[in-house]
């Protein structure tokens, strides 16, 4: 069992607490049984849910170089800056967002010098989008997810088309130019443009939409509007370069869409490896790449242009056909050659890792739903509502599809979790130790929503061990709630669990943000730290060594 020792007297052990309870936790269980007698729901809706709120509420501090305290001295061997993007605030002046992931894009980060401090900074990232709906005390049109209430005018849609989407509040990444010696970070989104962003003081740069070989940014010569990619793009192996995609929508009746495998080879340069045509382009989140191939689930959730001319809505603008396979695809790194394969109907939300085995086959794992119903679910007045966020299915599963190339079949397997916690093949936001990446490995970190199927607020931390049966390890605290995890690892580690998971935790009960760290091997919680501020929902990032 994984046993862990918290600050505020929680000691936790799998799925069970005991707990010398904070006067406020003890009120708030008092009122809750109260209810569960009484039959009150409407008076007492919520007290399950305590302080999760905070994660979708607006937090408009900024601060830079912030001491914070941990209980312990940090690891001498954490040395770096953890940077996170994610969701800042949820509305200005007369307008709400509708969709959470609309939300002005906020960057935290903790700087680490290795001297057992550490200093907090988060600021927004000053885009056109943010700094025009500054200007104009409202929210300025420009392409969202899904939309705004009030809602924009039609002559506002059809500015917000032409402006493209401009709010990068997804994940970050860093590429780098070996031969100039430059690295640059960005704040990336599911779009082909990205942000310039400076880690040690967060300031924001400009806007770069990277010209590649066979098209361009925004409408092309030949009628394609090319907008959506991966905020996950991954590094090619045994290279200093790393791979995306771009899909090219087209606007033209006579041309077909296209899919485009890019090679960012420098901050400025790409290069396409792969381009074919598809009747109708899929949204594809993220994607996976082995040492000699990516592959790409295109599920049936297909981009309709005359919605997205009319209603200038993305989300709202995706077709989602249930009864439809879904098609892989599985490109050669080096020759680009396409094999087309097909699987059943699945919602590929996040890939976790894939790798190559000796017989001309790929194992890849993802995070699979049963359709986009629970992206759309993520909408502010089902999130602030606490009846209506608990009606809707957040379980996400892990799948593993066995590929074979030499016989084109894909076959899907799928795990259990142990009895003392049957849950743990429901996570998303994944995370693994990225000196596995396209390798074999064993562990995927992640966060389940709803773990007793019931409350979407009740959220774990799961290790869950792909390799053999009941090595899953928990964290879970009431009350308690985990973002994505980072996995740092220890330098001198040989383990590929031997490193520590970082995240910020939102402790309801105080209503306060923590930088968590946990042991990697146990999931015990080894260390923490207060922030000043609250992080609203936190969506993905990374851990920079070089940035100290």
């Amino acid at each position: 069992m994984c046993f862990s020792q918290h600050s505020n007297n929680h000691l936790c052990y799998t799925d069970t607490c005991v707990q010398q309870q904070p006067p406020a936790m003890l009120m708030y269980q008092i009122l809750s049984a109260f209810c569960s007698v009484m039959h009150v729901p409407i008076i007492c809706s919520g007290t399950d849910d305590l302080g999760f709120e905070l994660l979708f509420t607006s937090n408009l501090n900024e601060m830079h170089d912030v001491a914070l305290t941990f209980d312990h001295p940090a690891p001498p061997w954490i040395r770096g800056t953890l940077v996170r993007n994610g969701l800042g605030s949820f509305s200005n002046g007369p307008r709400n967002f509708s969709h959470s992931f609309d939300a002005f894009a906020k960057l935290a980060s903790w700087r680490f010098p290795g001297n057992n401090s550490v200093f907090f900074s988060t600021k927004f990232l000053r885009t056109h989008f943010y700094k025009d709906s500054m200007k104009e005390k409202t929210i300025a049109p420009y392409l969202l997810f899904q939309g705004v209430e009030p809602e924009f005018s039609q002559v506002e849609k059809f500015q917000a088309l032409v402006r493209g989407i401009d709010n990068m509040n997804v994940n970050i990444y860093a590429f780098t130019d070996n031969k100039r010696n430059l690295t640059e970070y960005v704040a990336l989104s599911d779009f082909w443009k990205y942000y310039v962003f400076y880690p040690r003081d967060l300031s924001t740069g400009g806007a770069v939409s990277a010209r590649v070989s066979t098209s361009s940014s925004g409408f092309g010569l030949l009628g394609f509007l090319n907008l959506l990619s991966s905020a996950h793009p991954l590094p090619e192996p045994g290279t200093g370069h790393h791979i995306t995609f771009l899909s090219s929508v087209s606007v033209l009746p006579w041309t077909s869409s296209a899919i485009s495998l890019i090679r960012i080879v420098s901050p400025t340069k790409r290069v396409t490896i792969a381009r074919w045509n598809v009747d109708r382009v899929p949204y594809m989140h993220s994607f996976s790449v082995t040492e000699n191939y990516a592959i790409l689930f295109a599920s049936p959730f297909y981009v309709n242009v005359k919605k997205m001319v009319l209603k200038a809505e993305p989300f709202d603008c995706l077709d989602w056909y249930p009864n439809r396979p879904t098609t892989v695809y599985v490109v050669e790194l080096k020759t680009g050659k396409v094999t087309s394969l097909t699987t059943g109907n699945v919602f590929a939300m996040h890939h976790i890792n894939a790798f190559e085995t000796s017989d001309t086959g790929i194992i890849l794992d993802v995070s699979a739903y049963t359709s986009p119903d629970f992206v759309k679910n993520l909408e502010m007045k089902v999130l602030t509502d606490p009846i209506k966020r608990n009606q809707f299915d957040s379980l996400a599963q892990i799948k593993r599809y066995h590929i074979s190339l030499a016989t084109k079949k894909v076959r899907v397997e799928t795990f259990k979790g142990p009895a003392y916690a049957p849950y743990t093949p429901n996570i998303d936001m994944p995370a693994i130790n990225e000196n596995y990446r396209a390798r074999p490995y064993c562990y995927a970190y992640g966060i389940v929503l709803k773990k007793d199927n019931v409350t979407l607020s009740k959220i774990a931390l799961v290790k869950k061990d792909l390799c053999k049966q009941n090595g899953d390890k928990v964290w879970y605290v009431p009350y308690h709630y985990p973002s994505e995890a980072w996995f740092v690892p220890n330098p001198r580690g040989k383990a590929e669990d031997d490193g520590v998971l970082m995240l910020p935790i939102l402790d309801g009960v105080r209503r306060t943000t923590y930088l968590a760290v946990l042991d990697a091997r146990t999931m015990e919680l080894t260390n923490r730290a207060d922030l000043p501020t609250v992080i609203p929902f936190s969506l993905h990032g990374r851990f920079f060594p070089e940035i100290y």
